[in-house]
């Protein structure tokens, strides 16, 4: 990005609003076009820094869900630490501190404590995610 220019604390929220609203999305399990509303169509969604691969565009990324939401049964996500990094009139970059829960259907329990790298592109219809990244801040307890 070039020409930063400061942040709004509406364009702030805004941009909040998106990642909040992506959790919420995930969290309702099965709402794949609900997620996918949320992303712009080239976006990169990329889960390689907890091993499961970097997946490119809608298709790609409902293909991601399609295959995650059967197996789960319960999950919640928790965004704090919200900071834009980077800002201008149609492009932004922001992190969030994330919690997630979810548990499987075998029983299983996932337990991620990470960081999302938020890429924001502004449309037509507002701000939407055009990459999402994630890394681990604490590793899987044992």
């Amino acid at each position: 990005m070039t020409a930063l220019t400061p942040c709004s604390v509406e364009e702030r929220g805004a941009l909040e609003a998106v990642a909040i609203a992506y959790c919420r999305a995930v969290d309702r399990i099965g709402d794949i076009e609900g997620v996918l509303a949320l992303f712009t169509p080239d976006a990169v969604y990329d889960l390689s820094g907890i091993g499961m691969g970097e997946f490119v565009g809608h298709d790609g990324i409902r293909g991601f869900f399609a295959a995650a939401f059967p197996t789960m049964t319960h999950a919640a996500h928790y965004v704090s630490n919200f900071a834009v990094l980077a800002f201008d009139a149609t492009r932004a970059e922001a992190e969030g501190y994330v919690h997630a829960f979810a548990r499987n259907i075998d029983g299983s329990m996932i337990d991620v404590k990470a960081c999302y790298r938020f890429a924001f592109a502004l449309g037509d219809t507002g701000w939407k995610i055009s990459g999402l990244s994630i890394r681990l801040l604490l590793p899987p307890a044992s």
